[in-house]
């Protein structure tokens, strides 16, 4: 038989959801999140496996999900989720596809997007760290010898919730996340009709507002990159999320803050973006079944 494999990302936004066999998408499917009242999340990845099962003609079940939330990864347990998704703590996927005769591996997005880099690209580093920016701010550490680290009770890197600044009320990710600079641009008099990879375009061919406001972004980045590296100090750390797909021109607003916010001569990690950008999850989910 043909070792088919399903693999799921679960976003506040949407669901993705892939067969994946020897690193190709067989079938792929996207749709929006259930509201999590009238229709639940669970509901739907139920039916996504069992669709894909009878498509496939799937016996050996492998299921891997990625998920927002503080995710239990031995359980195949959401422990804890913000007002994003709605009821969601207590969902147990590995329960709930039971009945299907599904082997689950659950993950919390970041990790499995970590997973799904190191999956299909090789880092001779020994420590790396995975920085994701989108609608708020995920991290996710893996050593070689120690595999991902998420921490005594599956909260660790949390980075979105550092740096809070009582005088203004923020923290780390409603400075420095792309919704946070979604809503610079919408309050900014020549670029609230601009998207985020067309204020980087604007930036390139040298629109100094542009680069101001980028930069005073990319300084907020970058403070939270410098406590990154004050913490663990990785070998590497990857910027993943959508922005992640500006590549050079992301770095080029970040990296040179970075050293302004670490103590003198005190250095840091090698920096790039992450190669998989948007699968990266999909891929991490089914990477612990042997070869993807």
């Amino acid at each position: 038989m043909i070792p088919y494999k399903i693999a799921i990302d679960i976003g506040g936004t949407s669901i993705k959801a892939a067969v994946v066999h020897e690193g190709q998408f067989l079938d792929y499917l996207t749709i929006p999140t259930p509201d999590n009242h009238n229709e639940l999340i669970s509901d739907c990845v139920f039916h996504i496996v069992e669709q894909f099962q009878s498509q496939f003609s799937i016996n050996t079940l492998n299921v891997g999900i990625s998920t927002a939330g503080v995710v239990n990864e031995k359980a195949g347990e959401i422990i804890y989720a913000g007002p994003t998704i709605p009821n969601y703590s207590g969902t147990n996927f590995k329960n709930i596809l039971s009945s299907l005769g599904a082997t689950v591996h659950v993950y919390n997005d970041v990790n499995a997007a970590l997973l799904g880099e190191l999956s299909l690209y090789d880092y001779e580093k020994d420590n790396i760290f995975c920085l994701t920016l989108g609608t708020g701010i995920g991290g996710a550490f893996y050593s070689k010898k120690q595999d991902l680290y998420s921490g005594d009770r599956y909260r660790a890197n949390e980075l979105g919730y550092l740096l809070y600044r009582p005088h203004e009320g923020t923290n780390f990710e409603q400075r420095a996340s792309t919704s946070a600079l979604k809503s610079q641009l919408t309050v900014h008099p020549k670029f609230k009709d601009v998207d985020v990879p067309s204020i980087f375009k604007y930036a390139d061919c040298g629109d100094e507002q542009a680069q101001k406001l980028l930069n005073s972004w990319g300084q907020d980045v970058a403070e939270g990159i410098a406590q990154i590296q004050i913490l663990y100090d990785p070998g590497i750390i990857l910027i993943g999320g959508g922005i992640s797909a500006q590549k050079d021109k992301l770095l080029e607003f970040i990296l040179p803050h970075i050293n302004s916010y670490l103590p003198q001569n005190y250095g840091h990690a090698e920096i790039q973006t992450m190669n998989t950008q948007n699968n990266a999850a999909l891929f991490g989910a089914i990477s612990k079944f042997q070869k993807i």
